[in-house]
């Protein structure tokens, strides 16, 4: 889907238009969050916000890929079920940079009470050079994944108990 994304987003006039009073300014859009919705279309500029948004989740990681390109992923989660048919891009002001969208399309789904982390690339090579940045929120990748590594190591910790009392169980027979 990442490529079909760096083909088929659509930078808005209202997102364009705050990019580059920052950039006049000496200042830089910031990318923040990324929100979903469930309407199916073709973007084609105007959209000042998405036509049916869901979910607004803050960035959770990011990466400068270089040429204009930036990876970026959020996570949607909580108890909310619904099709993803539109994703947008948002600025620091709530400003929505980009929309992602196809008629008819559904892109994913948000399951209830499911996580899901959704990675994006995104061509800024038609935005003026060094105009936005991409600013990751509270919560990261590492932080996210501390529930699943918590339970890994209480698994690796329980399996580490049953093979002691094993081995001491052996040992008490040998000794007899």
């Amino acid at each position: 889907m990442t490529d079909e994304i760096t083909r088929l987003v659509r930078f808005t006039s209202a997102g364009l238009g705050e990019v580059l009073q920052a950039k006049n300014q000496g200042l830089k859009g910031e990318i923040t969050h990324i929100g979903a919705g469930t309407a199916r279309y073709d973007p084609d500029g105007s959209e000042t916000a998405l036509r049916d948004e869901r979910q607004r989740a803050a960035i959770v990681d990011y990466d400068d890929l270089g040429n204009g390109q930036l990876r970026m992923a959020a996570l949607f989660d909580g108890a909310d079920e619904y099709e993803i048919g539109e994703f947008g891009f948002f600025l620091a002001s709530g400003t929505l940079l980009a929309v992602y969208s196809v008629a008819g399309k559904l892109l994913t789904y948000k399951a209830a009470a499911a996580r899901v982390l959704q990675k994006f690339t995104l061509d800024i090579s038609p935005l003026p050079a060094n105009s936005v940045t991409v600013v990751v929120g509270s919560e990261n990748l590492n932080i996210l994944m501390s529930e699943e590594f918590t339970a890994l190591a209480c698994a690796d910790i329980d399996n580490m108990t049953r093979h002691v009392e094993l081995l001491l169980r052996v040992m008490t027979l040998q000794s007899q």
